[in-house]
């Protein structure tokens, strides 16, 4: 039996399942600290690729599953030989396309494209490597919240791809996601697991360290320095629409499962006890993984 005076709750919280993932990811942008945090990493692996360069030359950039790309200002100014914005979603590239030709951003190019198709393997991003950035090699690749959308037994051979195919021989490949590894209650990880557990009997075990447990044990990589990060975001909005949206971003509705009218009802009057009413931000833990290349054929020191 719901309570009456969460009924209005409760079909706001429906609705806000209808939210594309763009409208979702902008949101959490917007009102979580996480774009700082992702800076704050991002830049020391920009200043790494600037040490490691021997001439003047601008440096080029690609971003997978960009969406629209809260650190587009870092990015765009940081490599000027090139930005690759790539994202499966017309509708995020679109608000950028609108900004790259109001601000006449000559050196940002916007692909539409599924990474799992265009980079599935070494023969394949070989190819996409002359067909897409008509055969520049990057300086930097950003995973930035995209492997969601792929089995986590495609990891190791999507990351080797672009590696070996799309990377410089002195570039970095700069990875995040919400970590599979946190157990502490009323997390992103928790919510996740709880829920999808429940109705689906699944957890994530899409767990970025253990990526990089498997790749540095990979010999084709043994000019790879591997470095680790975990940080702790939290998002909160005063809106419960906003809110919702989130949670169903982080629930992967309906990508990745499709909630029944009772299920997602029930995830709403859970949301509204234990996070709405206490007024609980969402926090979540994320792993950072950044593999630099040293160009040199051994471990850099």
């Amino acid at each position: 039996m719901h309570l009456v005076k969460s009924d209005n709750l409760i079909d706001r919280g429906l609705r806000a399942a209808e939210y594309n993932i763009f409208e979702q990811n902008r949101i959490w942008a917007r009102y979580s600290n996480e774009k700082p945090d992702v800076a704050a990493s991002l830049m020391r692996t920009i200043r790494a690729l600037h040490s490691r360069m021997t001439d003047d030359r601008e440096l080029s950039a690609l971003s997978v599953g960009a969406g629209n790309e809260p650190q587009f200002r870092i990015l765009q100014s940081a490599f000027q030989r090139g930005l690759w914005l790539y994202d499966i979603d017309g509708a995020a590239l679109a608000t950028i396309r609108e900004r790259q030709v109001r601000q006449a951003l000559e050196t940002v190019r916007l692909v539409q494209g599924d990474y799992r198709r265009d980079f599935q393997d070494s023969s394949v991003a070989r190819q996409s490597l002359e067909t897409i950035f008509d055969g520049q090699r990057q300086d930097l690749i950003t995973l930035h919240h995209c492997l969601y959308y792929s089995k986590a037994s495609e990891w190791p051979c999507l990351v080797r791809a672009l590696y070996d195919q799309v990377l410089t021989p002195t570039g970095a490949i700069h990875m995040v996601m919400m970590s599979a590894r946190e157990t502490a209650p009323f997390t992103t990880t928790w919510l996740y697991n709880h829920f999808a557990g429940e109705y689906f009997g699944s957890s994530t075990d899409q767990d970025l360290p253990g990526l990089r447990h498997e790749l540095s044990h990979n010999k084709g990589l043994i000019d790879c320095e591997f470095i680790s990060e975990t940080h702790k975001v939290q998002f909160w909005v005063d809106d419960f629409d906003l809110f919702m949206s989130v949670v169903w971003m982080i629930l992967l509705y309906p990508q990745g499962h499709d909630y029944s009218l009772d299920q997602k009802i029930e995830i709403t009057e859970f949301i509204i006890e234990h996070f709405w009413l206490p007024q609980r931000p969402l926090v979540q833990t994320q792993d950072y993984v950044t593999l630099h290349k040293s160009g040199s054929g051994r471990a850099p020191s």
